[in-house]
């Protein structure tokens, strides 16, 4: 999945300001728990669940999170699918220089990952129009989600994402994205082998599917 990049947002939202002339930096996510991941298949009902909400600090320093669920509808034409994917990943979501992403794993070549802006949790928006005031804590905001099932990776960039609870404990929200396309590459995939078409052939419009679904993660 190709992260979102749009201007840098302030260090302070993200609390990566650095301290002293020292010039060595300390990495506080820890390393990624062994990880054993399996696709659940769940009931439907699952996947409509709404997270329990809680407080969100909007800051994003501080958080860690080692464990969790990803539990996301996959439809497509004739088929839907509910299933559960296990965190996995690094325990500090943050990606330079503006996202935060968080990445779960099913069997092998199946997961599903979701990114949204740093900005977009603070509340910001850019560029930050005059006299404009922040986003109200859970107001929906913009997110990118891959699931990759049964062969298929699907994403989307334009996944509408509502926060339930944003903690250093816990995190947690729900996603819909009306129309995610299938993508050649698949970043679950090890041994993906992403081939060049003849560009003079037309190619194929991509299938699509409809993905909805919840996350939650924990410290």
């Amino acid at each position: 999945m190709v992260p979102l990049r749009r201007a840098a947002v302030p260090l302070m939202l993200l609390g990566l300001t650095a301290c002293g002339t020292d010039a060595t930096t300390v990495d506080e996510s820890v390393p990624p728990p062994p990880h054993n991941g399996s696709t659940k298949t769940l009931a439907d009902g699952d996947c409509s669940a709404t997270p329990a909400a809680g407080r969100i600090v909007r800051s994003g320093y501080g958080l860690n999170y080692s464990r969790g669920t990803m539990t996301v509808s996959v439809k497509r034409p004739g088929s839907q699918r509910c299933v559960a994917f296990a965190k996995s990943g690094r325990t500090d979501p943050a990606v330079p220089p503006d996202t935060l992403l968080f990445t779960f794993t099913g069997d092998r070549g199946e997961g599903g990952q979701l990114e949204f802006l740093a900005v977009d949790l603070a509340g910001g928006i850019l560029p930050w129009p005059a006299g404009a005031s922040a986003r109200e804590p859970g107001a929906p905001i913009t997110a990118t989600v891959g699931v990759s099932l049964d062969g298929t990776y699907f994403t989307s960039a334009t996944c509408t994402l509502r926060l339930a609870t944003v903690t250093e404990t816990r995190a947690a929200g729900r996603f819909d994205c009306p129309d995610a396309l299938a993508a050649r590459a698949n970043p679950f995939d090890p041994d993906d082998d992403v081939s060049y078409d003849d560009p003079t052939v037309p190619a194929a419009p991509p299938e699509s599917a409809a993905l909805s679904g919840l996350f939650t993660v924990e410290k």
